[in-house]
């Protein structure tokens, strides 16, 4: 009886997983609200009526999708941004490359046009979120530039860049690179982004290095 439970237990679970991973998948590749109960459960091989028992209402599932890539992103970037030991050049190519890595996993050529985040996804439909998940998103923002200034001002500590850099100057050149990488691929392809954050690092090489 017990080990039934716990078997019940592991297949709720990876149930619930399966789901959230589907839905994450099908809101970036076709918008949140364009995507059903009924699209997710074709897919994850179940139906509309576990969704509801698992998550209740689409909104529910939304709400538990973007918390979980909230959760993703902070643990990415505070590995990149917080660490020290990093220099600021490699924290931004360490930054692209995970962008590359999210973009491959939507994308099968570099000159793929599909969208491949979440929140850049959300903002492009222009159609009113709860005010939860929006308030999650400009959480997210304030947090990366928070990261930034961080590892800007351990870089002028360690002498990589000049004493007087201006860290919300960096700050400003680097998160729009973060903010809108999955519009810039929609329009360029990731060689189009590539080129933006490769001279972003170069000017800030040129006018703030040591």
């Amino acid at each position: 009886m017990v080990a039934a439970e716990a078997n019940d237990k592991v297949d709720n679970g990876s149930t619930r997983a399966r789901i959230k991973a589907v839905a994450r998948e099908l809101f970036i590749r076709h918008g949140v609200h364009k995507v059903t109960y009924g699209h997710i459960a074709e897919r994850v091989g179940t139906t509309r009526a576990n969704l509801h028992y698992h998550f209740g209402n689409k909104n529910a599932l939304v709400a538990e999708v973007f918390q979980e890539t909230y959760a993703e992103v902070e643990k990415i970037y505070s590995e990149i941004w917080l660490k020290p030991g990093i220099t600021l050049d490699r924290r931004i190519e360490l930054t692209l490359e995970d962008a590359r890595r999210r973009f491959n996993e939507f994308n099968d050529s570099p000159n793929g046009r599909i969208p491949w985040s979440l929140s850049a996804r959300t903002q492009f439909e222009n159609i009113p979120l709860p005010d939860e998940i929006r308030r999650g998103i400009a959480r997210m923002s304030r947090q990366f530039e928070e990261y930034v200034e961080h590892a800007v001002r351990l870089a002028i500590g360690s002498g990589e860049l000049r004493p007087d850099t201006p860290t919300r100057t960096i700050v400003l050149l680097v998160a729009p690179l973060w903010y809108f990488g999955s519009a810039i691929t929609q329009h360029g392809g990731f060689e189009k982004l590539e080129a933006h954050y490769n001279a972003v690092r170069q000017v800030i090489r040129d006018a703030y290095g040591t």
